[in-house]
């Protein structure tokens, strides 16, 4: 009799094992059973709830021992416990039952609708990931290298468009806007630490570090190290959680501390206003809205009385002069003596700012004064000066103190000592001309010629 031996699957002593057609039991390869395929191992047993390593690539066979198609498992982690390891790994199976996996730099496969990537040994990548060697980045300071970010361990979804991060900074925790490209997952950053990278999203500019953090605020664009900086190095990013940049018009915010320390120390806020790229005006007098607005070198609209040295440009040149006392009036005709182009300009108070024309009732250092602006053509904006009927010396009106009735005044505004020579005044400015034996309020006598000018002062009048 002739005695055959058992090919195909058996089962022995309560385990799964596979004869060849030669009745040689198989060791460490696929056999199949209906439209499932089953892993062999070393022993020749059926291989369950077991990721299998072929040497070439990575499968799962289930509780049953099948081969598992387009799905994903979790492994568990045999390191499971130690610093950054979690307690199982992701791995998709493909329908073939081959794993994804890389073959060096990071590649992501769309499962679901969603894109994901894999290590060398089919594990799924969370958190941050490196573009150029497809490796989880662990550590405090991951978010700073990380090319792409992928969720937490039970998640591996790249990343797309906006998102908040927690990260750890200097040992303390903070929470940073990222932005990663639609297109391709990778995170928008700075080459180096030079420079910002300013990014057109949604039709508005966002500034990203080296790292990646969205900056808000004042940004040095130009990434200045200097200890004190210009307004021209900066722009500004809106704050909090908006981040896009002040492409045109008005905010009021704290300045940079490079640019005004002191404001900055104090917090006290400055109104600002952008040109339509995002660059701050300074040092100039501009047309917003049909009204005219002065800026500080430090890009601050100003308000209040100032004499300033404008060119045809709208530039502000040379020391730009505030008449906040009695004394910075005469700081600012010795400027004018020495250079015409000097006039005076009033921009209303606090947060006003814009130039006033016409006549004006200007309280400075707790005193009113009366002030003349020019109404129209090149003299517009700028303080009148005249000598006609009114005395105006840059824009202020000089009058006669009440209590003397008529004074003397030169054409810088002060009273002449001698009374002779300069222009006799009343309480209401005007120019007294043609005058005989006029009388003060102490008794005192004045004589003016046609234009106004004292040409006899004395106890006595003079006679005819």
């Amino acid at each position: 009799m002739t005695s055959f031996a058992a090919t195909g699957w058996q089962e022995e002593n309560g385990e799964w094992v596979y004869y060849n057609k030669d009745g040689d039991q198989v060791t460490d390869t696929w056999a199949k059973s209906g439209d499932a395929w089953f892993y062999l191992n070393g022993d020749g047993v059926m291989a369950t709830d077991e990721l299998i390593d072929d040497g070439t690539n990575y499968y799962y066979v289930d509780s049953n021992g099948a081969m598992v198609t387009n799905g994903w498992v979790a492994v568990e982690n045999e390191n499971a416990g130690d610093t950054d390891e979690p307690d199982a790994y992701w791995y998709y199976f493909q329908a073939n039952g081959k794993a994804y996996k890389s073959s060096g730099s990071a590649s992501f496969k769309t499962i679901n609708g969603k894109k994901y990537a894999f290590d060398s040994e089919g594990k799924m990548l969370y958190g941050w990931v490196n573009k150029e060697d497809a490796t989880r980045i662990t550590g405090d300071d991951a978010w700073q290298s990380g090319d792409y970010y992928c969720g937490d361990e039970n998640d591996g979804s790249r990343a797309s468009g906006w998102m908040k991060l927690d990260v750890i900074k200097d040992d303390e925790d903070k929470s940073y806007w990222f932005y990663f490209n639609p297109s391709n997952g990778k995170k928008y950053a700075a080459d180096d630490a030079t420079k910002f990278a300013i990014k057109t999203i949604n039709s508005k500019k966002y500034a990203f570090d080296e790292t990646g953090v969205m900056q808000d605020g004042w940004t040095d664009t130009l990434a200045t190290d200097a200890d004190v900086a210009t307004i021209t190095e900066y722009q500004y990013f809106n704050g909090g959680d908006e981040g896009w940049r002040l492409q045109k018009g008005w905010v009021k915010v704290v300045p940079a501390e490079k640019v005004n320390k002191s404001a900055y120390d104090d917090d006290s806020t400055k109104w600002f206003y952008a040109d339509g790229s995002g660059n701050v005006y300074n040092s100039a007098l501009k047309t917003i809205n049909n009204k005219k607005y002065a800026f500080n070198a430090n890009g601050e609209m100003i308000s209040g009385l100032w004499a300033l040295n404008i060119d045809s440009t709208g530039k502000i040149l040379g020391e730009m002069i505030e008449i906040d006392d009695a004394g910075k009036f005469d700081t600012a005709y010795a400027a004018y003596s020495t250079n015409k182009n000097y006039a005076v300009y009033y921009f209303g108070s606090g947060d006003d700012g814009a130039a006033k024309t016409g006549n004006q009732t200007i309280d400075v250092d707790g005193d009113n004064y009366s002030y003349s602006f020019g109404t129209t053509g090149a003299t517009k904006y700028k303080g009148v000066n005249e000598t006609k009927k009114t005395l105006l010396v840059l824009g202020r009106k000089i009058k006669a103190d009440k209590d003397y009735r008529y004074q003397s005044f030169g054409e810088d505004g002060k009273e002449v000592a001698g009374k002779v020579g300069g222009y006799l005044v009343n309480t209401s400015a005007s120019i007294m001309k043609k005058k005989t034996n006029l009388k003060d309020a102490d008794g005192m006598y004045y004589c003016t010629d046609e234009y106004g000018v004292v040409t006899y002062f004395g106890s006595t009048a003079k006679a005819k």
